[in-house]
């Protein structure tokens, strides 16, 4: 009896603090025509600026994943990795090309004697051809925490970067399924 009462309270604090979490924003700038035919559609590395080094490359691989795995309900051929970085490919080129690029930026830990708290950034940029401009931009914010003695930092940096890579990828195939 006195745990489910001691228990009240933590659940409508975390039913306050989702509340209060930020959520993805999606722009979009034209309309993009799901129904078009696209044989393959680029993916370009994300920036992965101030965050640790083993965070940024599972949540690009787990995106391309997720999208590959779900194509079949967009008219998307196949979605491939951009091997180069912008800078190093022809202008000419990518203006004609689809893809899509991102970042992923401000990671932060605030760890404390018995919980530790994550927060990173992340921004999408869907490409047509012949715009320079993207034609969608998605925002997505992802927090989360674990407490020390029920879970590594390790576990939760791959729990946060999943539900990031998933977030992404559902934005994007969002935009593309007719």
């Amino acid at each position: 009896m006195k745990a489910r009462f001691l228990a009240a309270p933590f659940l409508l604090l975390l039913l306050l603090l989702a509340g209060c979490a930020a959520s993805p924003k999606t722009r979009s700038y034209g309309f993009l025509d799901p129904r078009l035919e696209r044989e393959v559609l680029y993916v370009v590395p994300f920036d992965a600026t101030l965050v640790p080094p083993d965070f940024g490359g599972p949540i690009f691989d787990q995106f391309v994943d997720i999208l590959n795995a779900r194509r079949k309900q967009t008219r998307v051929g196949r979605f491939v990795i951009l091997k180069e970085e912008l800078k190093e490919v022809e202008p000419v080129w990518l203006i004609k090309q689809n893809y899509v690029s991102g970042d992923i930026w401000g990671y932060v830990e605030s760890s404390g004697c018995c919980s530790t708290d994550m927060k990173v950034k992340s921004r999408i940029y869907l490409y047509e051809p012949g715009k320079n401009m993207p034609t969608l931009e998605v925002f997505v914010p992802v927090e989360g925490f674990f407490e020390h003695d029920r879970s590594t930092l390790a576990a939760a940096r791959s729990r946060m970067g999943k539900k990031l890579a998933e977030e992404l990828a559902d934005a994007v195939l969002r935009k593309l399924t007719p």
